[in-house]
């Protein structure tokens, strides 16, 4: 329904609640009633607004029940905000959980990445205290050989220093029992003195060297003592090197552990968005999204601007239109799926074209009046009958609606008080186009019989 023609039934009705409501305040101002001990006047205008109000109420509820657009809309308006409010809600919640995972895997990898950047590190100092333990292990044995042979050679002096010793003590014996000789060997004895005196002499470097060869090999078991300290060190800091790559290595299993389980996360979430985007998919299918009138030489920005602004109002981020159509005619636009947060729209499009004049018949019957039930049934059929015309003369199936019920309260109404045989047809009240609302009515029809009575029938005045 167009602006204009909603303007044009307000204006209506209001002068029409003025007209009847002067006119009934004048019948009952006539008529002298009194309700609630009143004065005339004043109970004649109670009852000239109570009538207002029941004839606004009155088209309210027929304007409710002839347009369906606006009974969905008022009636549904509350739920349909209610369910996009909730996807919306839905729909952030899973933004927000996909960032924070996304997040969370960012720091879970530069972490395994730092902690790879660190065992590698570690793998090296450890490579590199191992090549220092043994060269710290050939020195220690070269050591060792060194104070072997030292320790030979100090053997080897004390032997000599012993034969030596041996040596001067047979001398002096030599001496004291060769007193006597001592004249007339005085040059032999002056020899073995200078001979004692080298002796001595090579005696004394002799100390002197076992003293240096003392003192080089306190110094040497010093330097095996460091050596020997350095080499626990090591052994601890290898140790602790070690633990250190244990508590790695655990810890890196466990960064392994918490991003597979991450992952996980993110498959699940992955999963339920995927459903969240079917249950978008099975909803944006077959949903109406209303009828627009293109006039001449509109097109495809028309359908796209009202579409993208419905769309919008259905909590939709936009519209791709399918299809391509041309005015003048009536559009339908529908629902045809979802994807990547933008709806599909179908578009059934329907020409513009005069279909039936005013008061050409749709359909009709002649039948004998029976209860209400059976002449409600044959008024059915009437209107089925013409629900078909209508489609196969190119109206929309949202306005093949007829009879509403009040149209066939009123059909039950011309009925009413009849006996016999009567013809009743469907009757266009105007000119029928497809791009409008038909506004057809039960009509009682003169004329001859149809084959479904064969008896003759009077003209109905």
């Amino acid at each position: 329904m167009t602006f204009w023609a909603l303007l044009f039934l307000i204006l209506f009705l209001a002068a029409l609640v003025a007209y009847l409501g002067d006119k009934v305040a004048k019948w009952a101002g006539k008529r002298h009633y009194r309700l609630f001990g009143l004065r005339p006047r004043q109970t004649a205008t109670l009852i000239a607004v109570f009538t207002g109000v029941g004839i606004a109420l009155f088209s309210y509820l027929a304007f409710l029940l002839v347009f369906r657009e606006a009974r969905e809309v008022i009636l549904e308006a509350t739920a349909i905000r209610k369910e996009r409010d909730a996807l919306r809600a839905e729909r952030d919640v899973l933004l927000r959980a996909k960032a924070a995972m996304e997040a969370e895997a960012a720091r879970a990898l530069a972490e395994l990445n730092a902690l790879r950047v660190e065992r590698r590190e570690l793998s090296e100092a450890l490579a590199a205290a191992e090549a220092v333990r043994r060269r710290l292990e050939g020195e220690a044995q070269a050591l060792s050989r060194q104070v072997q042979a030292l320790t030979q050679e100090r053997k080897a002096l004390l032997q000599e220093t012993g034969r030596l010793k041996a040596e001067r003590e047979e001398l002096a014996n030599l001496l004291t029992l060769k007193n006597k000789e001592l004249g007339e060997r005085s040059r032999e004895l002056q020899g073995l003195e200078s001979r004692l005196k080298g002796l001595q002499e090579a005696a004394r470097s002799l100390e002197a060297e076992r003293r240096r060869l003392q003192e080089e090999l306190a110094k040497a078991q010093a330097r095996l003592e460091g050596a020997r300290e350095e080499r626990a060190r090591l052994a601890q800091e290898a140790e602790g090197l070690k633990a250190a790559l244990e508590r790695t290595r655990r810890e890196l299993r466990q960064a392994e552990e918490r991003l597979l389980s991450l992952l996980a996360q993110a498959e699940v979430l992955q999963g339920e968005k995927g459903q969240l985007a079917q249950s978008l998919v099975r909803l944006s299918q077959g949903l109406y999204l209303g009828e627009v009138r293109l006039g001449t030489e509109e097109g495809r920005a028309v359908l796209e601007r009202v579409a993208e602004r419905r769309a919008l109002l259905q909590g939709f981020r936009g519209v791709e239109l399918l299809g391509e159509v041309r005015g003048p005619g009536l559009a339908v636009l529908e629902g045809a799926g979802y994807q990547e947060g933008r709806l599909l729209v179908r578009v059934r499009f329907y020409p513009e074209r005069r279909a039936f004049a005013e008061g050409e018949v749709l359909a009709s019957a002649t039948f004998r009046l029976a209860t209400q039930a059976r002449n409600q049934e044959t008024l059915e059929r009437l209107g089925e009958e013409a629900r078909k015309r209508l489609l196969e003369a190119g109206f929309p199936p949202e306005y093949a609606t007829f009879p509403s019920p009040e149209e066939l309260a009123r059909g039950l109404a011309l009925l009413r008080g009849r006996q016999g045989v009567a013809r009743v047809g469907v009757v266009a009240e105007k000119e029928l186009w497809t791009t409008e609302r038909p506004l057809l009515a039960f009509r009682l029809l003169g004329g001859p019989p149809g084959p479904e009575v064969p008896v003759p029938t009077r003209q109905v005045p």
